[in-house]
């Protein structure tokens, strides 16, 4: 999945805010171990992606993460013997494992990191459809990376769309000259995609020479002073909104360094306490009250900001 342009409040939206955005949920999901706090920080990256109107390019990565649930569980219940809420024993010794014994911390343990990867997928995944690629490289220019690493990234992040746009094209095409892809065993269908495998690396290696003649008549390097057709500008209502999510973060910190939103899970699992819900939900609000007075006011007269491709 990749950006697609959209007018929403969300796309229209200057990148930088919902960069920082992006980061605040990552890190508090790294400081934070409590249940409650976990799941209220990815219930919080769920308005943003109905505001935007991409809940389905973002139910994709979300099912990505699903996938990894429970291979996170497994890993670690079979390597992690750790609680006194013992659900299986064994009884006997296996090579490499030991006596394998499944108890409920490891499972509740290996459930919650599983959601942590979770948070982090869900508020990427919008960053990814909601943010246009020239706009974080803009960013990284603003903050003095040099262009030269710039133009890689962004080669570099144009390179796999393009690549799988070519497959599905050149796939499309075999088809049509009667080449079946998807019938006999696994080793006869390897052999069937040789002739998509052979265009598509020709396709890539003459557009990588396009590239280098179009950067080489344009004297690219020549000059080290640059100027951009697009210049990424902060409104007010961007600066504020940065400043409201960057304080979120800054709650979280200091809740944090206070001994809130901690959570134990050995050797026997924690009490919730109130503190902690109340906090999961401080939080919940500080990062959907950004997005909601964006879409309130999108919806009511002009976006609040214009980061977006038009």
């Amino acid at each position: 999945m990749v950006y697609k342009e959209a007018n929403t409040p969300i796309h229209r939206m200057n990148a930088m805010p919902k960069i920082i955005w992006a980061i605040t949920i990552l890190i508090l999901s790294l400081i934070f171990d409590n249940p409650v706090v976990l799941i209220l920080l990815f219930v919080a990256t769920i308005p943003p992606a109905v505001f935007g109107k991409i809940i389905k390019e973002w139910s994709f990565f979300v099912k990505f993460g699903l996938f990894f649930i429970p291979v996170i569980v497994l890993l670690n219940i079979a390597f992690n013997h750790n609680g006194e809420h013992i659900l299986y024993s064994l009884g006997y010794d296996l090579p490499f494992f030991g006596s394998p014994v499944i108890t409920l911390e490891a499972l509740f343990y290996g459930i919650m990191m599983g959601v942590r990867l979770l948070v982090i997928l869900s508020a990427f995944a919008i960053i990814t459809v909601s943010v246009h690629p020239d706009d974080i490289l803009m960013l990284m220019l603003k903050m003095k990376v040099p262009y030269k690493s710039v133009l890689i990234v962004s080669l570099s992040s144009r390179f796999i769309p393009t690549l799988l746009s070519d497959v599905e094209t050149i796939t499309d095409v075999q088809r049509t000259r009667g080449l079946e892809l998807d019938r006999g065993s696994i080793i006869k269908r390897i052999k069937n995609r040789f002739p998509v495998l052979v265009p598509l690396l020709a396709n890539s290696l003459e557009r990588s020479v396009e590239i280098a003649e179009a950067m080489e008549a344009r004297a690219f390097g020549e000059n080290k002073k640059r100027t951009f057709y697009k210049e990424l500008k902060l409104s007010n209502a961007d600066k504020l909104v940065s400043v409201f999510i960057f304080s979120t973060l800054l709650v979280g910190i200091i809740a944090r360094f206070l001994g809130y939103g901690i959570y134990e899970y050995y050797p026997v699992l924690s009490p919730i306490e109130l503190e902690s819900i109340i906090l999961g939900v401080l939080l919940f609000s500080m990062l959907v009250i950004p997005y909601v007075s964006v879409w309130i006011t999108y919806n009511s007269s002009e976006p609040l900001a214009h980061g977006g491709h038009q």
